[in-house]
């Protein structure tokens, strides 16, 4: 508010001052322009003074100055031709039939400008066409400057392809501006306008200069072969996405380049290239190189592939029993490029893949490779199969044997091994049973307490006398003749008793026993 009140009252002293002075008003001119002056369109002869009549530049008896350059037409207006800056100042006229007390005053401006704009960014580095760029996290300092004369307004605009445009720092009444970007963002791409506006005449001059923001790949460089056009042909292919703009890429074998990128042509991050089979050898080796325009000129990625062919492993021999399944196994390592798997019947068509269907089930997990045949037979699928890995170097195979059995009765078998071993327990039983019957009496549990004390032994030729010694007892052998009534044949019997003596450790109470025992059998006799 009291801004404008104060510009409302320099307008008005203004207008004061014109009145009481005679001031005819401001004239503006360029370099180098013609400007015409007139004096308050006054048709007389008029001489014309400048800068409070210390300098005279048109008198009364003179049209022209002494270099030509101001005039005088009408009688009255001063003619500038070649306006230059020095020229500017305040101008007086006065009718020469008059003197210098009634004069008439014209202040007179000369801009020049704005000239040579420019826009500056710096530290970057620059394409082939003129392009400037610059890597992500760098440090900018940005310049806008321009020859103006009065000293021009200075603004510097970022337009960014996809957004409005985002004005920077700005001056006023100064031929140049300075600001700093730290730590700059992919963002910051664009094309960066130095606008210079002279404030005299309002020229406005702009400069723009395109800043490109590169970034490097964030991931790193990969590279890998493949198996093309029916093993005629190997594909290498090198990747290194993530960065702006795309890399640099070249196949190098042993040394020599076979495919390269130029900056104009490359227009993807990848670089691909195809080899005949012919011209390849076992375990040769591939490198790929990359560079990218944000790192340091020797800063490169490299990537590394040998070939090489297939290595086979599975198991030699399987085998299936008569309606069930089975799964054969194959696997392959090495193979660079990879290699192709595939499963043949060496017997049958040895030519011919096998094709996945209601006998045969083919899978594959990484470089495992499953064949699994179906309610197996023996006339049918007995014998051999053949695993094939295969690449653009060459063919590996691996054979392995399916035998086919009958199914066993587990059951029965083990029936019949049971009931064999209970006969073989059997018939051990019996034979020492039968050999030696005094085996089991000793091992009845029944008589564990009895003693024998008397053994009778029936003799009808000869007497005979028996001694037995042991490390417990010793035995004492009597002939007691006995002499019963002849038998019907007219023979006599004698009969043989043996007393053993008991062991020391026998209890008394077994001998009463015994000896109650033997009278009741000598009574029994007797009677």
């Amino acid at each position: 508010m009291w801004t404008r009140r104060w510009i409302q009252f320099l307008v008005l002293c203004l207008h004061l001052w014109v009145t009481v002075e005679g001031y005819l008003g401001v004239f503006r001119g360029d370099v180098n322009e013609t400007i015409t002056l007139s004096c308050n369109n006054v048709t007389e002869l008029t001489a014309w003074f400048k800068d409070n009549n210390s300098g005279v530049v048109l008198a009364c008896d003179g049209d022209n100055s002494s270099d030509g350059r101001f005039s005088r037409i009408n009688g009255s207006s001063l003619v500038i031709t070649m306006l230059q800056i020095q020229d500017e100042g305040n101008y007086s006229c006065s009718k020469c039939s008059e003197d210098k007390s009634s004069q008439a005053y014209i202040q007179l401006k000369v801009s020049s400008g704005p000239y040579n704009v420019l826009a500056d960014i710096s530290p970057t580095r620059t394409l082939p066409n003129g392009t400037i760029y610059t890597s992500v996290g760098s440090n900018l300092s940005f310049g806008c400057s321009s020859n103006s004369y009065p000293a021009p307004d200075l603004e510097i605009v970022l337009q960014r392809t996809d957004a409005n445009p985002e004005p920077f720092p700005s001056i006023k009444g100064d031929n140049s501006l300075q600001f700093n970007l730290i730590n700059v963002a992919s963002n910051y791409q664009g094309n960066y306008t130095c606008s210079a506006v002279n404030p005299l005449s309002g020229r406005k001059l702009n400069s723009t200069r395109q800043l490109l923001v590169y970034r490097p790949p964030i991931t790193p460089i990969k590279c890998y072969a493949n198996n093309s056009l029916g093993f005629s042909k190997m594909l290498l292919s090198c990747s290194w996405p993530g960065g702006y703009p795309d890399p640099l890429l070249q196949w190098e074998q042993d040394g020599k380049i076979i495919a390269n990128e130029s900056f104009a042509a490359n227009t993807k991050d990848t670089l691909v290239t195809y080899l005949n089979s012919s011209s390849l050898r076992v375990r040769q080796q591939f490198q790929c190189s990359g560079k990218h325009l944000s790192t340091k000129e020797n800063n490169m990625k490299t990537c590394q592939i040998q070939i090489d062919l297939p290595l086979l492993e599975s198991q030699p021999m399987r085998t299936c029993f008569t309606g069930e399944n089975v799964t054969l196994s194959c696997s392959v390592s090495g193979a660079v490029p990879s290699a192709t798997i595939t499963w043949l019947r060496n017997i049958s068509d040895p030519e011919s893949d096998i094709q996945p269907g209601k006998k045969y089930l083919i899978s594959q997990k990484d470089s495992l490779s499953y064949l699994t045949i179906l309610n197996c037979s023996h006339e049918e699928d007995e014998g051999y199969y053949t695993c094939k890995a295969e690449n653009v170097l060459g063919i590996k195979e691996i054979n392995v044997w399916l035998t086919v059995n009958k199914p066993h009765n587990i059951v029965g078998l083990v029936t019949a091994l049971l009931l064999l071993f209970l006969l073989v327990v059997a018939i051990i039983t019996g034979t020492v049973l039968y050999c030696d019957p005094q085996i089991y009496l000793k091992a009845n549990p029944f008589r564990s307490g009895a003693t024998d004390v008397l053994v009778l032994v029936d003799s009808e030729d000869e007497e005979n006398e028996e001694v037995f010694d042991t490390a417990e007892s010793v035995q004492y052998t009597d002939i007691v003749p006995n002499v019963p009534p002849p038998a019907a044949n007219g023979h006599l019997s004698k009969h043989e008793v043996m007393f053993h003596r008991p062991p020391e450790s026998t209890s008394s109470d077994l001998f009463s026993e015994v000896s109650d025992d033997t009278g009741e059998e000598n009574q029994n006799e007797e009677i």
